[in-house]
């Protein structure tokens, strides 16, 4: 994943919201959720730099209702994480899946059951 798409912990954050919000959601209703879910309270000016950033990222869009912007997510979680997960692979082992595994298990055997079931997965790709 291009490092300009990296999410910082509290943008993550943000987007756990949107991804679990049934509608879209304004600043005022995020900063609101923060406050009583995770004791954290940010200036608007803070928030509002976040959610700038984090539709610079691709990740969210907003639409206003009246003068209110409401922000909903353009990127599902399934898709962020499988892009951080290809860049890992591509940046790390080469785009290789074989030299992924060869140092997740950094010359270990592989138990039986992990051998049948990854070949399980893959029989089913």
């Amino acid at each position: 994943m291009d490092r300009s798409k990296k999410l910082s912990d509290t943008e993550y954050e943000i987007m756990e919201v949107l991804w679990a919000s049934d509608s879209p959601m304004s600043a005022a209703q995020l900063s609101a959720y923060f406050v009583q879910h995770h004791n954290k309270e940010w200036k608007a000016s803070t928030l509002a730099t976040f959610l700038s950033r984090l539709t610079q990222k691709g990740l969210i869009t907003s639409e206003r209702e009246g003068r209110v912007p409401f922000y909903h997510p353009i990127k599902s979680r399934k898709a962020y994480e499988q892009d951080g997960a290809q860049g890992i692979l591509d940046t790390l082992y080469d785009g290789s899946i074989k030299n992924f595994f060869a140092a997740l298990y950094g010359g270990t055997q592989m138990s039986e059951a992990d051998r049948n079931s990854l070949r399980d997965w893959l029989d089913n790709q």
